[in-house]
């Protein structure tokens, strides 16, 4: 581009954008929609505006800039993301004359003809002879001026055309990485009552802070196809913060409602966070449900599992859409303190479904599974016997259901204690072991191939 060309494109009329509003939806896998509402001081017939405040984690081909205001048109858009930076300045400046200060003093000036992380090649204007400048060793490369084109951040370039001067409502969405949201549930186990907080966890990595911003969590798994984004800005440390609501409102809450084939929540407050922040907000009130400790022994595992189940009913205390997330059990010793028990994790589970969290393995529960007396009926047709020996070295008597996986074509033939089998053919024996005992039993399982 010459040179006057590219003076006259700095001097482009530049727009001002007038605050609005801003509304932002976080999915669960790396996806949110921004969507932000202003106004644009423009004047009569075309001209350019750059807008930067945009995530750098943006995907273009998703943005949608509009307006209802009659003649307003956009003619072109442009993502621009050749950022300014070191290595990208001089890649630019490659066949043009610099200066190089070293470390000691020295200055070489002359044609930059390569330059890569350790060194520098510069020519000298005379009598052409190439001079190594070691990268360690420089301390300040001069240039004349910034590159055309160069951007200190991701740029959305666009090209606007006005009917008239005047403020123009402009309406702006786009699809980007970077934010992400996330669950943690806190629960207090006292053998019978599962008493339970949630957080929701937002994260902000996207190289854009968000004010004053309506949002909007969706729970569900919605299809993307994925892409390589490109990456513009520069990581920095990240900021906890648990606080940045309105100090005239009350608690922000969330509310939840059936959105497509997703659970939609919205919070009621207005949300402001900087870029690189995490921030904690309550999903919902505390719940206390009504659960029961059982454990439970996979045949051919290697332990007993200790496992608090409920079922996501309003009767049980809950009924509500639980988001993924992790679970943290806690238990009140005799002194009074809190102590942590266990922790597992939940995928989307709606209301009517079983929650078991798996706190860990019982120490005093001993399971093991032998097979023996295997015979092939013919030649598509094996049996075998299956015996499960289960010890008990606490001072109380336990119930263990042993639950056995088994194939499509697969049966249990004969046992010694019945069953419960399940439409996924998955047969449960509930055993009762008493304190300092051991409990044996078998049954036999035929196979078709």
């Amino acid at each position: 581009m010459p040179k006057r060309v590219f003076l006259a494109a700095l001097l482009m009329f530049i727009a001002l954008a007038l605050r609005g509003e801003n509304w932002l939806t976080i999915y669960n896998e790396d996806l949110s929609l921004v969507r932000s509402s202003f106004e644009l001081n423009l004047m009569t017939g075309r001209q350019d505006y750059n807008f930067d405040d945009i995530p750098h984690r943006i995907m273009p081909a998703s943005v949608i800039v509009s307006s209802q205001a009659e003649g307003f048109q956009v003619a072109e858009q442009n993502y621009e993301y050749d950022l300014a930076g070191k290595v990208e300045i001089l890649r630019k400046y490659l066949n043009s004359e610099v200066e190089i200060t070293t470390k000691d003093g020295s200055r070489i000036r002359g044609i930059l003809k390569f330059s890569d992380y350790s060194s520098y090649g510069i020519q000298d204007d005379y009598d052409g002879r190439l001079y190594l400048v070691s990268a360690a060793e420089t301390q300040m490369i001069q240039l004349a001026s910034l590159p055309e084109n160069f951007y200190t951040r991701p740029t959305l370039r666009w090209s606007l055309i006005a009917p008239q001067a005047g403020k123009y409502p402009l309406q702006l969405s786009y699809l980007t990485g970077g934010l992400s949201w996330d669950v943690t549930y806190n629960g207090v186990w006292n053998d019978s009552t599962l008493a339970l907080n949630s957080w929701v966890t937002i994260k902000n990595t996207s190289g854009k802070a968000f004010e004053d911003t309506n949002l909007k969590l969706i729970a569900g798994d919605v299809n993307v196809v994925k892409q390589l984004h490109i990456r513009g800005g520069r990581a920095n440390e990240i900021n906890y913060s648990i606080d940045g609501m309105s100090a005239t409102g009350g608690a922000p809450s969330f509310a939840e409602k059936s959105f497509h084939d997703y659970h939609m929540y919205s919070l009621d407050q207005k949300l402001s966070f900087a870029n690189n922040q995490t921030k904690q907000l309550a999903l919902y009130p505390r719940m206390d449900i009504k659960a029961e400790g059982i454990y439970e022994y996979p045949t051919w595992s290697g332990a007993v599992n200790s496992i608090i189940q409920f079922k996501n009913t309003e009767a049980n205390g809950i009924g509500k859409p639980l988001p993924k997330g992790s679970l943290k059990i806690y238990r009140e010793d005799t002194d009074g303190n809190l102590e942590f028990i266990g922790e597992d994790s939940i995928d989307h589970t709606g209301r009517n479904e079983e929650v078991k969290i798996t706190t860990g393995k019982a120490f005093d529960l001993v399971a093991s599974t032998l097979s023996k007396d295997q015979t092939n009926v013919s030649k598509k047709v094996t049996e075998r016997t299956v015996q499960v020996t289960l010890r008990n070295n606490s001072s109380q008597t336990r119930i263990i259901r042993v639950v056995h996986q088994m194939s499509g074509n697969t049966r249990i033939i004969q046992h010694d204690l019945t069953p419960e089998i399940d439409s996924d053919n998955k047969a449960t024996f509930s055993v009762e072991v008493k304190a300092d005992a051991q409990v044996i039993f078998s049954f036999r399982e035929r196979s078709e191939s």
